[in-house]
């Protein structure tokens, strides 16, 4: 009888558990530093890199727009102002040169020498020509015409002022009055701007010779001495359109004093103020430019300037500002922003962060990418079958 063989003994494979290793407090928030650190390099950097280059063009575009705007006014009050002085002495010539003027002249100066200005010929030149002179001063919008003699007698005051009947040369010597009729006898000059006592404020001369065919010759008869209304230069400068409310424009002479007066001063400031600044000295030199400087008032301003020749030997500063608090308030409104939106995502990237580790933690993917980053790859060993 076949004994029953025992039955085959089966081998246990041992099963094997792989101890993970220990994570220690400061392995557990490894993973919370990469993630700052991949936000902070990958994120925070480049946007602030690129936040800083956005500023930095934004302002530097706002302010190029500003001088644009203000190269602009300033060359057109540039124009506007040459073109004035162009007609006044256009003017004054054609005066100076018109048949019907030096007649009159010559009818005044013959009667004032035959019995000064009470005389009956005196008052007969008056009767014919006064009117016309006067209506030609009003006409060219001059302040005042002068007709002077060769000695120096105002025989004529288009206005009837009180100079009219002195002598210049003994009643007001020293004096711009006296530099044009001086400079008007060799040809048709402007003067600067000064300060003229019979008139008691700025004055500005147009002056011309006046001549006379005689027996077949040119000859010298008399000096016309146009006096051009100050008040017309500041009216110009004073219009500030698209200047806001800290613009202006104003002119200063060669020394340093204001041609026109400013917005920003109650009283008259020509020929008073003295306005001793970078746009005034650059431009009295003959340069032009545009530049932040601080101005007459110590404010710091957005200055466009250029030099602007009266006439040979007279030279202009011709300056158009305006405040940088109002100039660029909005690249300091934009910039302001900025900075406290990048102000205000710092702590929110923190909070993306610390948000995205809980999440990872809590579905314990934090440990698969710490064995993938420690080079552990569990592999299940293969069934064993029984042994031979």
């Amino acid at each position: 009888m076949e004994q029953e063989s025992p039955p085959p003994h089966r081998i246990k494979t041992p099963v094997t558990h792989e101890k993970l290793p220990h994570r220690g407090p400061e392995k557990g928030h490894s993973l919370f530093y990469y993630l700052l650190l991949l936000c902070f390099f990958g994120s925070i950097i480049p946007y602030l890199i690129v936040t800083s280059v956005t500023c930095n063009t934004v302002k530097g575009s706002f302010r190029q727009e500003v001088f644009n705007h203000l190269v602009s006014v300033r060359d057109i009050k540039k124009q506007a102002l040459e073109n004035y002085f162009k007609d006044k002495k256009a003017d004054a010539y054609a005066l100076a040169t018109s048949p019907l003027i030096v007649r009159a002249a010559a009818t005044y100066i013959n009667a004032f020498k035959q019995g000064g200005m009470e005389g009956n010929l005196y008052k007969e030149a008056d009767i014919n020509y006064g009117r016309m002179v006067e209506e030609f001063c009003t006409a060219h919008e001059y302040y005042d015409i002068l007709i002077v003699d060769m000695a120096g007698n105002i025989v004529v005051s288009a206005k009837d002022f009180p100079i009219q009947g002195k002598n210049i040369l003994t009643a007001h010597p020293d004096t711009p009055l006296a530099e044009a009729f001086t400079r008007g006898k060799s040809g048709i000059t402007t003067g600067d701007m000064k300060w003229h006592e019979p008139y008691k404020g700025p004055a500005i001369f147009i002056s011309s010779p006046l001549v006379m065919k005689v027996t077949g010759e040119k000859t010298p008869i008399g000096v016309l001495i146009a006096h051009v209304n100050p008040l017309r230069i500041t009216e110009m400068m004073l219009q500030r359109a698209g200047l806001g409310e800290t613009g202006e424009t104003y002119l200063v002479g060669q020394d340093f004093l204001m041609r026109s007066d400013s917005r920003f001063v109650q009283e008259s400031a020509v020929l008073k103020n003295r306005v001793e600044t970078t746009a005034s000295r650059e431009a009295l030199a003959g340069q032009s430019n545009c530049k932040l400087i601080r101005d007459y008032r110590n404010k710091k301003v957005l200055s466009a300037y250029t030099p602007v020749e009266i006439s040979e030997g007279v030279r202009w500063a011709l300056i158009a500002e305006i405040d940088k608090s109002e100039a660029l308030n909005l690249e300091d409104t934009i910039t302001t922003r900025i900075v406290y939106l990048t102000a205000a995502l710092l702590p929110l990237w923190g909070l993306i962060v610390f948000v995205f580790y809980r999440l990872i933690k809590s579905w314990h993917l934090h440990e698969l990418v710490r064995h993938a980053m420690a080079g552990h790859h569990p592999i299940a060993p293969p069934p064993q079958g029984p042994k031979a």
